[in-house]
C-alpha cells in the first residue's frame, strides 16, 4: 500500500504541470480568438487639393475649370474580416470663398467611380452628385469581404461637363486613387464563431487551473 501511495504521489507534480501547461495553451487560445474578433482596422487616408481655375485633365481646346478650390479627402479600411463590410468614404468640401465670389455661381457635378477587383460595392458604378457653392460632400460605399486574399482597386474622382456634341456629361478626372484592401480569416473561422471559442477558450483554461491546483494539493 506503501508503495502505490507513493507512486500516486509521485506522479501528482507531473499530472499538475500538464494541467498548468493545457490551461495556458487554453488561455493563449482564448485572447488570440477573442483578441482577433475585436482587433479595430486602420485605415489609409489619401488628401488632395483641387485648386480653382481651369482643369488640367481637360482636353485641349475645352475650358472645363473648378469652380472652387477644394479639399478632398479619400479614406477606405486596410483589412476587413471575412464575411464582414468595410466602408470606402469620400468627402470633397470647399475651401473659404468669398460671398461675392459664390453669388450665381453654377453647380460643380462631382462624378466618382470606385471599383475593387472581385469585391462587390454599394452602390455599384458610377455616382453623381451636383454640389452648390459652399456645400460639402459626404458620400460612402459598402465594400463587402466576400471571400479572403488581397484586392487592388481604383477610386476616380472627376468634375463632369456637358458636351453638347455629345450630348451627355464629358467627365474630367482630378484624383486618381489607387487602394488595396485586405479580407482576412482566423483559422478560416467567421468572426461569431472565433468569438464563441475564444470564450470555450476562457472557461477551458479557467477549468483546467483550477484543476491543476486541486491535483497539486
Amino acid at each position: 500500500m506503501a508503495g502505490i501511495k507513493n507512486r500516486i504521489e509521485g506522479r501528482s507534480p507531473r499530472l499538475s504541470l500538464v494541467l498548468y501547461v493545457l490551461s495556458l495553451a487554453a488561455l493563449v487560445f482564448a485572447l488570440v480568438s477573442l483578441g482577433w474578433a475585436v482587433w479595430p482596422s486602420g485605415r489609409e487616408v489619401k488628401t488632395f487639393t483641387i485648386p480653382a481655375g481651369t482643369l488640367p485633365g481637360a482636353q485641349a481646346g475645352e475650358t472645363y475649370a473648378s469652380l472652387a478650390e477644394y479639399t478632398l479627402q479619400v479614406s477606405w479600411p486596410r483589412w476587413i474580416r471575412a464575411g464582414e463590410a468595410g466602408e470606402i468614404l469620400v468627402v470633397l468640401s470647399e475651401i473659404d470663398s468669398s460671398e461675392e465670389s459664390v453669388l450665381d455661381r453654377e453647380t460643380q457635378v462631382i462624378l466618382i467611380e470606385p471599383s475593387i477587383i472581385r469585391l462587390p460595392l454599394d452602390p455599384p458604378g458610377r455616382t453623381q452628385i451636383n454640389l452648390g457653392a459652399q456645400q460639402a460632400l459626404r458620400q460612402t460605399w459598402t465594400v463587402q469581404g466576400a471571400i479572403s486574399g488581397e484586392f487592388p482597386g481604383k477610386l476616380v474622382v472627376s468634375f463632369g461637363f456637358y458636351d453638347e456634341a455629345l450630348g451627355e456629361l464629358a467627365p474630367v478626372p482630378v484624383a486618381v486613387v489607387d487602394l488595396t484592401i485586405r479580407v482576412v480569416t482566423l483559422w478560416g473561422l467567421a468572426r461569431g464563431l472565433a468569438v464563441w471559442l475564444g470564450v470555450v477558450g476562457l472557461a477551458l483554461w479557467g477549468a483546467l487551473f483550477l484543476l491543476g491546483r486541486v491535483v497539486a494539493e
